[in-house]
């Protein structure tokens, strides 16, 4: 059996250290993207800042994390992406035509792309700063809004959570009231077989009908509160239910025109299904799949399927006399 584990490749690009040798090996990465072991950055990284011995690009030491994806362009690829969309917290509700939206995100995936492969890196962070100048009130206020809708969310996830807990608490209350009263019951058993010199089975009999009895009883309460509808408070619009309830609320609605009137369709009462020679000229068979020349050598064309398919949706829609 090969107990080789792909893991044991993982190797850190600076001391060559692999996972084989020091099974406790972790990779950290910061912005530019580059992997260092922990003892590296230790290394490296004496002061809160240094050189990336790869890019030789400065480094805060705070900003090292654990490598999550396997591929460390993967992680540097997430930390650009994260910068640049504090900067650009643009959403699609703040633009007036959809080309528009396209075009900035489309911005933002260039910006990313070059910031990835290092492509005119200081042109790209001139570019970041000077937005960032120029939209910092709107930038500040979309912060500002999306952690109001955050909070509106964790809000409604707590109420969800306090309402999934309460009832976890009802089901494990009745769950101990079913146990409890199974343990009544067997002792009331073993009690009454013991005092009674009738017979056995009559007893057994008697407090199983009483346990069948309270099991249903029992399970209709639990009936009853499960039909119980909540009571709503708004309508799936949002609106407030019971909104514009004023004193011309019960005034009449006056009514333009005639009342509409149903009036009952004509409708065939039997549906009758094309013949094998109509089905061709009728155009049935511009959507069906032509035989092989497998099958029409065994006596089979595709007027069969066609005519079974029209058979068994007409047997479905006939209607019965008025």
């Amino acid at each position: 059996m090969d107990l080789y584990d792909a893991s044991y490749d993982i190797q850190c690009p600076s001391c060559k250290t692999t996972k084989y040798r020091n099974p406790h090996l972790k990779l950290m990465v910061n912005v530019c993207g580059h992997a260092l072991c922990e003892s590296c950055v230790k290394l490296y990284f004496i002061k809160e800042s240094g050189q990336c011995p790869e890019c030789e690009i400065v480094l805060k030491r705070s900003k090292f994390r654990f490598q999550v994806f396997e591929d460390p362009m993967v992680e540097k690829e997430i930390d650009i992406r994260r910068r640049v969309m504090k900067v650009y917290n643009k959403q699609e509700d703040d633009f007036e035509r959809p080309d528009d939206w396209n075009n900035y995100i489309e911005e933002i995936e260039n910006i990313v792309l070059d910031l990835v492969n290092d492509v005119n890196r200081s042109e790209i962070e001139k570019k970041l700063e000077s937005y960032e100048k120029l939209h910092k009130d709107e930038i500040r206020r979309n912060l500002s809004k999306r952690s109001r809708e955050e909070e509106e969310l964790e809000r409604l996830m707590e109420e969800e959570r306090l309402v999934g807990e309460e009832r976890a608490k009802k089901i494990q209350e009745e769950l101990e009231k079913q146990r409890l009263s199974k343990e009544r019951t067997k002792t009331t058993l073993l009690q009454d077989l013991l005092a009674s010199e009738g017979d056995a089975s009559l007893i057994v009999k008697s407090h199983a009908d009483k346990l069948k009895e309270e099991q249903q009883i029992l399970e209709e309460e639990m009936a009853a509160k499960s039909r119980l509808p909540a009571k709503a408070t708004e309508f799936s619009s949002g609106i407030k239910i019971g909104f514009g309830r004023g004193k011309n609320a019960n005034q009449k609605i006056i009514q333009k025109g005639t009342l509409y009137s149903y009036k009952a369709p004509d409708l065939p009462t039997v549906l009758q299904s094309p013949s094998w020679g109509n089905l061709d000229s009728d155009g049935f068979l511009g959507h069906v799949r032509k035989s092989s020349p497998q099958a029409m050598a065994g006596g089979y064309t595709e007027h069969y399927a066609c005519l079974r398919a029209l058979q068994e949706f007409m047997w479905g829609h006939i209607l019965t006399p008025r």
